[in-house]
């Protein structure tokens, strides 16, 4: 996944540009776990050299439309709760969950994961 803004990058993902959604087949993932599954295959020095050089809440919403791009968040709630029936329809015991995931909450994940430049005060 392209983890650099480019200036071709048209913002257009989800219904407010800020927000995408996860359908948990299983209902059984909590939300730190939905969001560490969306980063766990991403090269991690290259997230932080791209927040380096491009800033997080940039890199954070870049990520969310590759996301989107690559068809593992749906870009808008109707998607997710088509997905979320069309489970329930195969299967009646099932229990999907939709997890609204915003670029505050990738910021945040990043941050988490200790990616962005440490304060000036801490050098």
């Amino acid at each position: 996944m392209d983890t650099h803004p480019t200036s071709d990058a048209t913002p257009r993902a989800a219904e407010d540009g800020q927000t995408g959604y996860v359908v948990d087949r299983f209902g059984s993932m909590r939300f730190a776990d939905v969001l560490a599954s969306l980063v766990r295959d991403v090269d991690l020095d290259t997230v932080a050299d791209a927040i380096h050089a491009y800033g997080l809440q940039a890199v954070a919403e870049q990520y969310l439309r590759a996301l989107i791009d690559a068809g593992v968040v749906h870009a808008d709630a109707a998607g997710a709760y088509a997905e979320e029936d069309r489970i329930l329809d195969a299967d009646a015991q099932a229990s999907p969950t939709v997890h609204p995931i915003t670029v505050a909450d990738l910021a945040d994940e990043f941050t988490r994961l200790d990616l962005t430049d440490p304060a000036t005060s801490c050098r």
